[in-house]
């Protein structure tokens, strides 16, 4: 009985302490749900601002990640489509707001410019050593219809090509259209941004044309591209940002109203660069005229040999190797390229010219280019003949002297002077000539210093003046001058103030 009493006392015991070990953890999963509920939701979410939307129109990702720290992968394209630009930005830093703990929201903004319907891929963000993804979402291109083309129309952008294939080394020309309505102002300055062009040399051709047509300002920006490169590349998008007013509304007083942001992107282009089949020093289809002044110069007078390079095709990197010959002194000055459009094709020009200065006869080695036409793909050789320079010589004048020979007996006394002389100089004139000839040494390396200084100078005021030596005979005289001076003709005097003011005249 007393057994009974005992068991029944025991049972109560372990059922009421298994109640009070369930309140405990049903209180524990309460304040667990509470704690984390005041620390708000963790995670990642990608919204964009239109899901339907036209082509040229600019869309904007956003990727918000909620928690103490996030880390974004960078993005460059999205399902194909370049990305324009990306952002970061934090809001909300964490603060205890009423015993509430505030997260930081990171939020990563990714522009770009769809051309037809696609899909945003899921996105992993790295949120407090954790892994979250973003959700896809689908973009669909709206038709155009008769209201949405009309404002579509109002500011818009167009890439072009005049070629959707190329040769390696190939030039080619790009062309950015940016259109805009005549009766709208513009509120804020346009903010444009060129197209990107990877895989390509680029030269924007002078800073744009504008012209009115129809209703329409229309400016052409045009780009030579040269690729530097082979294989299969998407050029652009180009895309601008400007502040516009519509002008045909007006209140009161020609107040303007209804002012409004417009973001646009041009469309993108494919472009095929095809290998060379031969491997060449120009791409294109170009002449070369050389020209010679004289075959015949008195020695120090300078020949000057003008080379020229034209055609179509694009110049621009081109660099004619400098000539280097013995005993001829060479001046070259900075090449003049010329990069033109005709008939919609690239045209351009390259001129260069040299100066040879020698007192003998010498020759101007030949130079062999390989040109390859991407038209024909045919090889062909552009080549400078040797040339012949014949110097005529100065006439040198003989000087003789005609002496006597001395006796021996005069010989023997002056032998025996010239042993006492020694005897005497080594005794007591040693030390003062050395002070003497220490002091000339001196003189001597500050004269030379001096002439040196003088001397590069000169140099430089012949390099100035070489190029100009055909177009005004004093230059050409005072380069003569200066040669032979730089040669060691001493005889020569240079009037200073004259060269100053004919430097500064070319200048």
């Amino acid at each position: 009985m007393l057994f009974r009493k005992n068991g029944i006392k025991g049972s109560r015991a372990i059922k009421h302490s298994n109640m009070n070990i369930r309140k405990l953890l049903v209180l524990i999963l309460i304040l667990s749900v509470f704690v984390h509920a005041n620390e708000g939701p963790v995670g990642a979410k990608a919204v964009v601002s239109n899901k339907n939307i036209l082509s040229g129109n600019i869309v904007k990702l956003h990727i918000r990640a909620t928690g103490k720290m996030a880390t974004f992968s960078p993005v460059k394209t999205i399902d194909g489509v370049k990305v324009l630009s990306q952002d970061e930005r934090i809001t909300n830093m964490h603060v205890y707001n009423n015993g509430v703990l505030q997260k930081e929201c990171t939020i990563f903004t990714l522009t770009f410019a769809p051309q037809k319907d696609m899909t945003i891929p899921s996105y992993e963000v790295h949120i407090d050593g954790r892994v979250y993804q973003t959700k896809p979402i689908k973009l669909k291109m709206k038709d155009f219809t008769a209201s949405n083309r009309k404002k579509s129309n109002i500011f818009s952008l167009k890439l072009k090509s005049d070629k959707k294939s190329v040769s390696l080394g190939e030039a080619f020309l790009a062309t950015v259209t940016l259109s805009l309505q005549h009766k709208f102002i513009i509120a804020k300055k346009l903010q444009y941004h060129r197209p990107k062009f990877e895989g390509f040399f680029v030269e924007q051709l002078g800073k744009g044309k504008s012209y009115d047509k129809g209703d329409y300002q229309i400016t052409e920006l045009k780009y030579i591209l040269t690729p530097h490169s082979e294989g299969n590349f998407t050029l652009g998008p180009a895309y601008a940002k400007i502040g516009l007013q519509d002008g045909s509304k007006k209140g009161l007083a020609h107040v303007v109203i209804e002012r409004k942001i417009f973001e646009k992107a041009s469309n993108t282009l494919s472009l095929e660069v095809l290998p060379q089949t031969e491997k060449s020093d120009l791409v294109g289809a170009f002449t070369l005229d050389i020209k010679i002044d004289t075959q015949k110069v008195s020695a120090g007078k300078p020949v000057k040999l003008s080379i020229k390079l034209e055609g179509e095709g694009d110049l621009t990197h081109f660099d004619f190797p400098d000539y280097t010959l013995d005993d001829v002194t060479i001046y070259s000055d900075p090449a003049k390229i010329d990069i033109k459009v005709l008939n919609g094709k690239i045209h351009s020009s390259y001129r260069k010219e040299f100066v040879f200065i020698a007192e003998e006869n010498f020759s101007i080695p030949e130079q062999i280019f390989s040109m390859y036409d991407p038209k024909s793909g045919a090889l062909k050789e552009l080549k400078i003949d040797r040339i012949d320079i014949e110097v005529n010589q100065s006439n040198a004048v003989a000087v003789t002297t005609k002496t006597s020979k001395p006796s021996m007996t005069m010989a023997g006394k002056v032998i025996k002077l010239k042993e006492k002389l020694t005897a005497m100089f080594m005794q007591w004139w040693m030390p003062v000539l050395s002070f003497i000839l220490g002091g000339i040494l001196f003189y001597l390396l500050r004269y030379l210093l001096k002439q040196k200084q003088k001397s590069d100078s000169e140099s430089e005021a012949l390099k100035i003046l070489v190029p100009y030596i055909s177009k005004d005979p004093e230059v050409e005289e005072m380069v003569r001058k200066l040669y032979a001076r730089i040669n060691g003709d001493a005889s020569i005097q240079i009037d200073k103030k004259k060269l100053k003011k004919m430097i500064e005249d070319l200048r």
